[in-house]
């Protein structure tokens, strides 16, 4: 993605421009001095107001152009796109994922502000508790908010809550249309800081969607937590395959016992973002998930919370 950055505040502009420079994402930051860029294939962020553009100027860059804005704007343009100037650069670059998504006609491609991670396992025995393991690991060694999302038949992640039948139809839904601003209805959050679906226990709905509504909702979910992980447990279906490969990492737990031949259907590129756990069920568990969460993130801790910059942008 090409970002050209067009904006006043400059503290804000240094500050944004670094972290994005930073960010582990196919971004393009080029920074305009006093107009708009040229190039047709790149979005425009700018601090500068709609009405203070003169009206042929904002015909023509609208569709490809994001205001940042402070406060609440009346009688914005109809089909204006803006985002808070503060933000977490995962919001915002989510944001801007949605406009370059819908300017190029490919708003169901597959969101890489979070960072994903499929996980597969011997059995299913296993695997709801495998995830939740992982989950907890990553918010304790790297930080963030983390998502569990079940690709399984069964759903070992379910909450009995009434009303909330159409809940997964309504959330794909308002990603498509682009009106989903977070995922505040449709997720709960464990006393562990481990996110879920609100989806019933029992038949997974996830796991009958087509790969194009998955990866919709990938996309959706994406603006709203750092780490989405796919439990995929032993569900090899072509649509949970085709995530694997586009995955970030591969998480295999097993136990030796049986041979899954994953590798094979995931192919040779894929098969390198493979980690392999070993369970043997003592305490050498515990350290087998810590190096696994090194492998994925580095040694470093998250240092989002201790960042200078953080009142003026959050990490």
């Amino acid at each position: 993605m090409r970002l050209g950055i067009l904006i006043q505040d400059a503290a804000y502009r240094e500050a944004l421009v670094k972290k994005l420079s930073s960010y582990n994402n196919d971004i393009f930051v080029n920074v305009i001095s006093n107009k708009v860029s040229s190039d047709p294939d790149s979005l425009i962020l700018t601090d500068i107001p709609p009405f203070k553009l003169d009206r042929k100027v904002l015909q023509a860059i609208l569709p490809r152009t994001v205001f940042v804005i402070s406060s609440a704007i009346d009688n914005l343009p109809e089909g204006c796109n803006t985002i808070f100037k503060y933000c977490s650069i995962p919001e915002i670059i989510s944001e801007l994922s949605i406009v370059y998504n819908r300017l190029h006609g490919n708003l169901k491609g597959m969101d890489h502000t979070s960072k994903l991670i499929s996980v597969y396992c011997e059995t299913d025995s296993y695997a709801s508790e495998r995830c939740r393991a992982l989950a907890g690991q990553i918010i304790y060694l790297h930080g963030g908010s983390v998502l569990i999302l079940p690709l399984s038949y069964i759903n070992d992640y379910g909450i009995n809550e009434t009303g909330r039948s159409n809940g997964l139809s309504r959330l794909l839904y308002s990603i498509r249309s682009g009106r989903d601003r977070g995922a505040d209805g449709i997720t709960f959050t464990d006393s562990y800081g481990v996110s879920s679906l609100i989806l019933p226990h029992g038949i997974n709905p996830v796991a009958y969607l087509d790969e194009d509504e998955i990866r919709t909702l990938i996309f959706g979910l994406s603006k709203r937590f750092d780490t989405i992980i796919a439990d995929i447990g032993t569900c090899f279906r072509n649509e949970n395959i085709s995530i694997m490969k586009e995955s970030d990492n591969i998480v295999l737990f097993e136990r030796g016992r049986r041979i899954t031949g994953a590798e094979a259907m995931i192919g040779e590129d894929a098969a390198e973002k493979l980690i392999r756990v070993k369970i043997t069920g003592d305490t050498e568990d515990v350290f087998a998930m810590d190096d696994c969460v090194k492998q994925i993130y580095g040694t470093a801790r998250n240092e989002s919370n201790s960042d200078g910059n953080n009142k003026e942008i959050r990490k």
